[in-house]
C-alpha cells in the first residue's frame, strides 16, 4: 500500500531473497492513543533514551493508506494489525512513547514535503532519488514486481511489451516500465492503488505492476477474479523514511535491527502477512524483461 542489506523475517526471509510504493487516499492523522492500550508486542521493556519527537510524549508514524498486511484498517484510528502497524507499536513501547498514526497522500509522502512525522512506515523502496529528499533505515523488506491480472489473462516475456500496463504515480514500478520494461503503450498512470485494481477489472487495463506482496494481497482479495502470473526481479527494498536532517535515524536502525534479531518481524510476518498473501511470493515465477 503502496525502494540494504540486513536479515529479515520468517516468510520475508525468503521474501528478501524473492519482493513502488502504496497508494491511498491522504487523511487526518488519529488522536495519540496509549501504548498500553495497543495490543501487546514482544519489545523490550527497557525504554530507549535520546529520540527526539516532533510531539512531546509522541511518536508520529506516517504512512499511506490502503495498505492491506502492513497496515489492516481503513483508518488511523481503526488500526486492528499489520506488519509495519506493530513494527509502529514495537518502537513506540521500546521508546516509552504513545503512538499517533498520521494516514499521508503518497506523493507527498515520497517527495520530502515538510511533514510533521517522525518515521514514515509505508512500503517505501529505498530510492536514490528520494534518499535526496528523506533519510532511510536500514531495508526491513525486499520487494520485487508482481504483475497483477485477470483470471485467464497470459502475460510472457515475449507478449508483456504489449500490454496496457497500470502503475501508480510516482512510483519505482513507474520507472521500472519506462526504464526497463519499455512497453508499445504508454502506461495508466494512477495516483492510488484502489482506482488502479478497478481500472484492472474493468478491463481498462490489461496489467498492474505493484509490489508483489501487494498484488498477491489484492488478489486474495478478489477471490479469483485477479491473479498474479509472475514477477520481475528489481531488487527493490523497504526502509523506513525519516524527515531530512532528523537525528533519530541511529535509533530507528538499531530498532529495525532488535526486530530482526530477536524475531519480532518473523512473529509480524507469520501474523499477518502470510494470511494476507494466500501464498509464498517466493513461489511467484520470475519473468524476463
Amino acid at each position: 500500500m503502496r525502494s540494504y542489506r540486513a536479515p529479515v523475517t520468517g516468510i520475508a526471509m525468503s521474501l528478501f531473497i524473492c519482493l513502488t510504493a502504496c497508494g491511498g487516499a491522504s487523511g487526518d492523522g488519529a488522536p495519540a492513543v496509549a501504548t498500553s492500550d495497543l495490543p501487546a508486542v514482544a519489545a523490550p521493556t527497557t525504554v530507549l533514551s535520546g529520540f527526539k519527537p516532533a510531539t512531546s510524549e509522541t511518536l508520529t508514524v506516517a504512512t499511506n493508506l490502503p495498505g492491506p498486511g502492513f497496515w489492516d484498517g481503513n483508518g488511523p484510528d481503526s488500526m486492528t494489525g499489520g506488519f509495519e502497524y506493530g513494527m509502529a507499536q514495537y518502537m513506540a513501547k521500546r521508546l516509552g512513547l504513545n503512538l499517533k498514526i498520521i494516514n499521508v497522500g503518497w506523493d507527498a509522502l515520497v517527495s520530502g514535503e515538510p511533514l510533521d512525522y517522525d518515521v514514515a512506515l509505508s512500503t517505501i523502496n529505498i530510492t536514490a532519488a528520494r534518499a535526496e529528499v528523506a533519510l532511510f533505515s536500514i531495508p526491513y523488506f525486499s520487494s520485487d514486481q508482481g504483475v497483477l491480472v485477470r483470471s485467464g489473462t497470459t502475460v510472457t516475456s515475449a507478449n508483456a511489451r504489449g500490454l496496457k500496463w497500470g502503475v501508480q504515480q510516482a512510483s519505482t514500478s513507474l520507472d521500472y516500465l519506462a526504464n526497463v520494461l519499455k512497453p508499445t503503450t504508454t502506461p495508466a498512470v494512477f495516483q492510488d492503488q484502489p482506482s488502479m485494481f478497478a481500472a484492472l477489472a474493468a478491463k481498462q487495463i490489461d496489467a498492474v505492476l505493484l509490489d508483489t506482496v501487494e498484488v498477491l494481497a489484492e488478489a486474495q482479495q478478489a477471490k479469483g477474479a485477479l491473479t498474479v502470473v509472475g514477477q520481475y526481479r528489481t531488487g527493490g527494498v523497504y526502509g523506513a523514511m525519516l524527515p531530512k536532517g532528523s537525528s533519530n535515524l541511529d535509533l530507528v536502525n538499531l530498532l529495525i535491527e532488535e526486530m530482526q534479531s530477536d524475531g519480532e518481524l518473523t512473529h509480524l510476518s507469520d501474523a499477518y502477512l502470510v494470511p494476507e498473501f494466500g501464498r509464498n511470493p517466493s513461489t511467484v515465477p520470475y519473468l524476463q524483461p
